[in-house]
């Protein structure tokens, strides 16, 4: 409930999604944690941790291929970040 409130207060940030994705996925909600990933990444696609945690979604729901198309985002727009690479792996 307060992530939802949050959201309301301030739309556009992609923190307060990737948090409430979290925490979905916390409760066994992956795939709807996975939608608020998608609005966290919609609203900041330079941020390559948001690409790795999508992965590690898409990995749990037994999506592997799309899974390492995220590491690989993760990896193109950050090479010297390790965690990419080592799920990806």
């Amino acid at each position: 409930e307060c992530y939802n409130k949050a959201i309301e207060l301030d739309p556009t940030n992609s923190d307060l999604y990737s948090q409430k994705a979290s925490v979905l996925e916390d409760l066994g909600k992956t795939k709807e944690a996975l939608v608020f990933h998608d609005i966290a990444i919609e609203l900041d696609p330079t941020d390559p941790d948001l690409y790795f945690f999508k992965g590690n979604l898409l990995e749990d729901l037994g999506e592997k291929e799309k899974a390492v198309d995220c590491y690989n985002k993760c990896i193109e727009m950050d090479p010297a970040d390790s965690k990419g690479y080592f799920s990806k792996g």
